[in-house]
């Protein structure tokens, strides 16, 4: 549970997950682990982790943060507000390029969530800002259902009020319907 303004009125709760507890140096320390997955550097213009990842595993590392910073970002402010001491990223690659069912691990990296969070210029000041704005936004609106969207081609979010009924799932009774139906 997060306040966020001073009286207390208006509260974030949030659950959060954590994957693991591992003793280092006699001290408990709770993580997260993460994979990230090989995209065939033919394609991508990349680099091979095959080739790379022993000797360069920090270009590995920028150019996994340059074209995957959100997935990153929101692995990390994940870590953070779950309370996590350490992070764990494994860089992940299939054993063949059509083969997607067997997989090699090639390297894996710890990361203390802050310092992860410092180093790809992720202000956690500024996450809960963002949160504490839409919360604030939320809050003034009246009861119903709502949709938030980033539009794709600019830097602007968007909150749409829809009827209560949208997104149900029609499709049990229509399902269920056609397993009657069948039956008879």
């Amino acid at each position: 549970k997060f306040p966020m303004d001073k009286d207390g009125k208006l509260n974030l709760c949030v659950r959060s997950e954590l994957h693991a507890q591992v003793t280092k140096r006699g001290i408990e320390n709770l993580i997260t682990c993460h994979a990230l997955n090989e995209w065939d550097s033919r394609f991508s213009g990349g680099i091979n982790w095959r080739q790379k990842i022993d000797q360069q595993r920090g270009a590995v590392l920028a150019t996994e943060l340059k074209n995957n910073s959100c997935k990153v970002a929101r692995w990390t402010a994940q870590a953070i507000i779950s309370g996590a001491d350490q992070m764990k990223i494994g860089y992940i690659s299939r054993k063949k390029t059509g083969e997607p069912y067997e997989h090699d691990i090639l390297a894996t990296q710890w990361f203390k969530p802050k310092e992860l969070a410092m180093q790809m210029n992720l202000s956690v000041n500024n996450m809960w800002g963002v949160v504490k704005m839409l919360m604030e936004m939320l809050h003034a609106k009246s009861d119903g259902k709502y949709v938030l969207m980033k539009d794709p081609n600019k830097s602007t979010l968007r909150l749409y009020s829809v009827p209560l009924c949208t997104f149900e799932d029609d499709d049990d009774e229509e399902t269920e319907a056609l397993f009657e139906e069948e039956e008879a």
